[in-house]
């Protein structure tokens, strides 16, 4: 995948490298505020969850630049043994650049990317909490399918799935 201008940003693939990942787990931080809290160890966990993830098997790795900074970012790799489902599983735009047509640019390429590569749907879930992430992704295509109640917090997270291509 070519980088992409978006507006001021340049959209870019990134390889599935420890470096790499290291700076997006930074900007995780900073972009859900119940992460800014985690102790130095935790951060180093989530590194490696995203490394081990990510590693084994199919992904995609994209990050928004503004020049050398990485302020927005979209993750998602390839879930059961065919290439059927592709899971959406991370993203987030820093607070500072949000408002500008990152999250669905991101969206979009990520979706194109699934598309190019074989797979029928695109999966995400979502925090009911969450309401820009639920209508950005009802205008991108996806449907409600179902809902996971959550053991550690209140609520619940909503399955959405966008079918890319007929079976």
């Amino acid at each position: 995948m070519n980088d992409r201008v978006h507006g001021d940003y340049v959209i870019r693939e990134l390889p599935v490298e420890r470096e790499q990942l290291a700076r997006l787990a930074k900007l995780h931080h900073e972009v859900l505020p119940s992460r800014l809290y985690a102790t130095p160890e935790k951060q180093a966990k989530f590194l490696d969850e995203l490394m081990n993830s990510l590693s084994e098997r199919e992904s995609l790795v994209l990050a928004a630049f503004d020049g050398d900074v990485a302020v927005a970012y979209k993750l998602g790799y390839r879930t059961g043994n065919r290439q059927e489902c592709f899971y959406s599983w991370l993203g987030g735009v820093h607070p500072h650049h949000r408002r500008k047509g990152l999250a669905r640019a991101l969206t979009r390429m990520q979706h194109e990317w699934a598309r190019e590569h074989g797979y029928l749907y695109i999966e995400t879930h979502t925090w009911g909490d969450n309401p820009a992430m639920m209508i950005l992704n009802l205008q991108e295509g996806f449907t409600a399918v179902g809902s996971l109640s959550a053991i550690d917090r209140p609520g619940a997270r909503i399955i959405m799935r966008k079918l890319l291509r007929e079976s």
